[in-house]
Parts: structure tokens; C-alpha cells; sequence
């Protein structure tokens, strides 16, 4: 079987998040009501993702391009990222949200050595903010340089592979929550929270077992 699931975490701070706990308890109330066993929750309570997910086996986009932080914002091809390399990629959706830099993100800085130690090159972080951004949320978390602040600030690569979400007024398209493992750009493994939820699916230890 795959890694046990833990209860999600809400962000409360995080509107879409809000929002479906709210359609969740709505539809909950109304079904119990009716004497329903089961039901789902109403696509207008959950943030809109595309229809697309990443997958194992997909080679990444060759020609998608990411900006980091150097002597100023500079772009950094996909392919020197992930060409001939092993590299642990951990999806967020905003830097210095609550969620990202308690719980999620930490995990992957303070492994970053084990990582590593298993033949891992490079742990990357991937989001929508600018680089800028990116690089202030590094060096809060990742002191030490450990790990690549990676920023798609037009949500283009994150759209070419299907790890977009619709957060609306909170803070538009944003990374899905996720984490995946590249061999060489093809996708060896792919652990996605199919939103802005955080569980065992995305974290550290979970992906760190599985490299």
C-alpha cells in the first residue's frame, strides 16, 4: 500500500481552503439530512485545477524556463535543471504562507542531506511568486543554500504539466500542492495533493522514502 494518509490541514488563512472546509460541512449537514450514505463535494466548493495531472513516465517540457535569484533575477532553463540529473521537486502554493513555511518546506531543508546521501542532485522548490520572493523565502527556510528556489511567476510550467490551481481573490493561479522525483526530465514519481491541502502525500519524509 502507499504512505498512510494523516487528517488535512486547513489553512484558515487561505481562502479557497475556507471555502471548500464550508461546501464540505454544507454538503455533510444536507445529506445526513436526506439519509444519503455518501456524496461529494460540489466542484464550487473547491479550487479549480486543470484537468491535466502530472504522471509517471512524462518527460518535461524541454523548452520551459524558470527565474531565480543570482546577481539579479535571472532565467534558468528546465534543462539545467533537470537534464541527467536526479532532482526532488516540492510544489507550493505561496511562499511565507502558513502552511508552506510550518509545515511543508521545512521538511525538505532539514533533509536535504539524506536526500542527498540517496543520490539525489538537487531539491528544488517550485511556485507562482516572483524571484525575489522565492529568494527571501530561501534564505528564511534554507539558511544554508540547500535547496533551488525555483520561481514560474507566469504559471507557465505549471500549467504545460497540469499543477495549476485557481485560487481566485486569494492569490490567483497557484502551484498545486506537490511533490515529484525527475530522472533525467521524465517523471520517476509523483506524489500531488490535487490542491492547496497539506498531508503526508507532499511531505519530505514521504518523498524521501521513495527515491
Amino acid at each position: 500500500g502507499g504512505p498512510r494518509r494523516r487528517r488535512r490541514h486547513f489553512n484558515f488563512d487561505h481562502d479557497a481552503d475556507f471555502t471548500t472546509m464550508k461546501a464540505f460541512t454544507t454538503t455533510l449537514v444536507l445529506a445526513l439530512a436526506a439519509g444519503c450514505t455518501a456524496f461529494v463535494l460540489p466542484a464550487a466548493g473547491r479550487p479549480a485545477t486543470t484537468a491535466l495531472n502530472l504522471a509517471v513516465g512524462d518527460k518535461l517540457p524541454a523548452d520551459a524556463e524558470f527565474m531565480v535569484i543570482k546577481d539579479g533575477p535571472t532565467p534558468l532553463p528546465a534543462s539545467e535543471v533537470f537534464d541527467g540529473k536526479t532532482v526532488v521537486v516540492f510544489g507550493i502554493p505561496g511562499a511565507f504562507t502558513p502552511t508552506c513555511t510550518d509545515n511543508q518546506a521545512p521538511g525538505y531543508a532539514a533533509k536535504a542531506d539524506e536526500f542527498k546521501a540517496k543520490g539525489v542532485d538537487t531539491i528544488a522548490c517550485l511556485a507562482t511568486n516572483d524571484p525575489f520572493v522565492m529568494s527571501k523565502f530561501g534564505k528564511e527556510i534554507d539558511p544554508e543554500g540547500k535547496m533551488l528556489m525555483l520561481s514560474d511567476g507566469g504559471a507557465a510550467f505549471i500549467k504545460s504539466v497540469g499543477l495549476d490551481v485557481d485560487t481566485g481573490n486569494f492569490g490567483g493561479v497557484r502551484c498545486q500542492r506537490c511533490a515529484f522525483i525527475v530522472k533525467d526530465g521524465t517523471v520517476s514519481v509523483t506524489q500531488l495533493e490535487g490542491g492547496t491541502g497539506f498531508t503526508d502525500v507532499s511531505a519530505a519524509e514521504t518523498l524521501l522514502e521513495m527515491v
